[in-house]
């Protein structure tokens, strides 16, 4: 075979597009963009636009929704129990409420706890659960433990009640500090009334002071005085005395 016989597939041969590459190359001047025009323009994204008219995305029906009443399930098993025994987080024979569950599980206060089976027991447990399935409730009496079912509706209540004080305890407690502030206010604004009151009389005592002292003459500058005149009359006397 010589260098003239060797033959390139035809896929090989095909250029790449060279745009904006002058008039000649096929792809000049414009680059393939048309003329002119908002999309000829590079950094413009359009996707869903329709000139203005409301875009097909938008003109479809909205659908589901999020309900306020719907109830936040948690469900356990007794697998759950078994690993707190492992790591002595609960003793046997003891007793879990709802709130120390809550806890365990880190969820809501407002949830609904259920408990399925799982593993078997391992030891006796007497938990507060808002529903148990019927093979959970058979295993904890053959372990020798209890389950007590609360009312899921009126433990909500209880809950939204207790909110409902403790908010009205922090309001009056509020209430309480904003009057005593406003009291403090008053009795330091009736002072300073009164401090303002007696001001002019106490001005005018130090007034009359300070007459009383600037009117009584100093003793001590008094006696220097004299003392400089005395000094003052012994020289005159001894140039007088000299020139006779």
């Amino acid at each position: 075979m010589k260098l003239n016989e060797l033959k390139t597939p035809i896929s090989n041969l095909k250029q790449r597009k060279r745009v904006g590459r002058g008039i000649g190359s096929g792809k000049g001047k414009t680059g393939g963009r048309g003329i002119k025009g908002q999309k000829s323009r590079t950094g413009v994204s359009i996707n869903g636009f329709e000139g203005g008219q409301m875009p097909l995305h938008m003109r479809m029906p909205k659908h589901g929704f999020k309900s306020r009443s719907k109830i936040k399930n948690k469900v356990l098993k007794t697998d759950f129990i078994n690993y707190l025994f492992d790591k002595k987080v609960v003793k046997e024979k003891s007793s879990l409420d709802i709130s120390q569950l809550y806890e365990f599980i880190s969820a809501k206060k407002d949830s609904h706890i259920k408990i399925l089976m799982g593993q078997k027991l391992k030891g006796s447990i007497s938990i507060e659960v808002h529903a148990a399935s019927k093979g959970v409730i058979k295993e904890f009496k053959r372990v020798g433990g209890e389950i007590k079912i609360i009312d899921f509706k009126q433990f909500i209540k209880n809950i939204r009640t207790s909110n409902a004080k403790n908010n009205l305890k922090s309001k009056s407690k509020n209430e309480a500090k904003t009057k005593k502030i406003i009291k403090d206010m008053k009795t330091d604004v009736d002072e300073k009334k009164v401090i303002d009151s007696n001001e002019p009389q106490k001005s005018k005592l130090i007034k009359t002071e300070q007459k009383k002292i600037k009117k009584t003459p100093d003793k001590s500058k008094t006696a220097k005085k004299t003392k400089s005149a005395d000094k003052t009359k012994k020289k005159i006397t001894k140039k007088i005395d000299k020139k006779k």
